[in-house]
């Protein structure tokens, strides 16, 4: 009974690390068998995994490796520099590897460099680049990894420029995404990864070379069974330890994907040609991608989410919002409407006063599916409302009369009133007093005249 709790207890443990890693709204049960050690089919538009495998599991990059190397360069020269090429950039460059030939003291520009890395990726040629950003080979390498960890990169290492297999030197999917996506920002980058072939042209040491690319995907030269016409780029990888690794890239006119496969087999079919599976990886993902997920707008400034009280307003009641933003992502092709939430959050909930500026923000809204944030953007006033001047003028008048500036004036006039009163009866009491005074006086004044007519007779 032990052995079938502790059983039980590790398939369920199983079982809630698979559906906890799931991407949110993949449809995993659906998704191609893969050769690859590693895999990740992402949703360039919103930067969202649509499906993981091994995503955070170490692999090695091969030449994967030369996307940092040209995002650095990228990032830190110029196009139209001319390098020249040393003797130490040279140095250690396995021969049977991929070179473009480049000599000592051979004088070739950033941008052709460049195109001999994503083009053919040539190996010498990362050093070279590493030489001219950084000074030397070791201060780039630093310079790798600190991009790296700037990028948000948590399982990589780098300890050199071009992916020659070196057990420090390694990655994951997940982090490969980060860096292909910065690397992606770079239009020059776009452009390069595209082309299927480069001329490099003379140079003080050598005459033109003709470059082309081992990305079958991209290419019909050589196998026309891997070309898939909606990929575009990026770069191929591969040395015997880390399989084949591949990164692509594949619009529809909808939907823009990101495929990055590392560590796929190579296989001789039942005809003894020659099966790279990591083009095959790609091309399964990028059409479980397109057949499963559509682009679904969840709010549009064309749709109103609600309406907000207006008062001091001249007809008009309330105030209609609409979203000041689209806001777009991936869901499965059956998703459920249900699950979809809009949190609308207004910054005066009771209602407004007029006037209302077309535009003017009234709030927010969060849309949410299976509970998961997909975006915000702000609600917007979609008609201007003027103020009327009748009612501002009441509102005016009520609002003074609330005010404390009316309560002083009133306790003011309380004041003069009891005052007035209070001088009214001060006043009356001794206008009585002197009424009483003289009627006193002219009795007094009667009597002694009455006394004084009685004696003369």
């Amino acid at each position: 009974m032990k052995k079938f709790r502790t059983y039980f207890a590790f398939l369920l443990c199983i079982l809630v690390i698979f559906t906890t890693s799931a991407p949110a709204f993949a449809a995993q049960s659906d998704a191609p068998a893969l050769s690859a050690r590693a895999a990740m089919l992402v949703d360039l538009q919103s930067g969202r995994a649509l499906l993981s495998h091994n995503a955070d599991e170490k692999v090695y990059p091969a030449s994967l490796t030369k996307i940092m190397t040209c995002l650095l360069a990228l990032e830190n020269s110029n196009l139209d520099d001319i390098v020249t090429v040393s003797e130490s950039a040279l140095a250690g460059i396995d021969p049977d590897g991929t070179t473009a030939d480049l000599k000592p003291g051979e004088e070739i520009s950033m941008n052709d460099l460049l195109h001999c890395i994503t083009v053919y990726s040539a190996n010498e040629a990362c050093n070279v680049i590493a030489e001219h950003v950084s000074g030397s080979v070791s201060a780039f390498l630093a310079l790798m990894n600190q991009r790296a960890a700037e990028l948000g990169c948590t399982g990589t290492h780098f300890t050199n420029t071009h992916g020659l297999h070196d057990e420090a030197n390694y990655t994951t999917v997940r982090d490969l995404y980060l860096i292909t996506e910065a690397a992606l920002e770079h239009e020059a980058f776009r452009l390069m990864t595209a082309k299927t072939s480069y001329t490099v042209p003379a140079t003080n040491l050598s005459a033109e070379r003709k470059l082309n690319t081992s990305n079958y995907l991209i290419s019909r030269q050589s196998r026309e069974d891997y070309y898939y016409p909606l990929a575009t780029g990026i770069k191929t990888g591969f040395t015997t330890p880390a399989g084949r690794c591949l990164i692509s890239r594949a619009n529809n006119g909808t939907l823009d994907l990101l495929v990055i496969v590392c560590g796929a087999a190579t296989m001789i079919d039942t005809n003894g040609n020659l099966m790279i599976e990591s083009f095959t990886d790609a091309k399964s993902l990028f059409e479980y991608g397109f057949n499963t997920f559509r682009a679904v707008t969840l709010v549009t400034p064309l749709e109103p989410l609600g309406s907000i009280p207006v008062t001091l307003s001249a007809n008009v009641a309330s105030s209609v919002f609409a979203p000041a933003e689209k806001i777009t992502t991936l869901l499965p092709r059956d998703y459920d409407p249900e699950l979809v939430e809009r949190i609308i959050k207004l910054d005066n909930p009771d209602g407004m006063e007029a006037p209302v500026a077309k535009d003017q923000k009234v709030g927010t809204v969060e849309v949410r599916y299976n509970g998961e944030i997909i975006g915000s953007t702000d609600l917007l006033a979609i008609a201007a409302i003027e103020r009327s001047f009748m009612k501002q003028l009441g509102s005016s008048i009520s609002a003074f009369f609330q005010s404390s500036a009316w309560n002083i004036i009133l306790a003011v006039i309380a004041f003069l009133a009891l005052a007035f009163v209070i001088t009214l009866i001060i006043l009356y009491l001794r206008a009585r007093r002197n009424r009483k005074r003289r009627r006193d006086l002219r009795r007094r004044e009667q009597m002694l005249s009455k006394m004084h007519g009685g004696n003369e007779s």
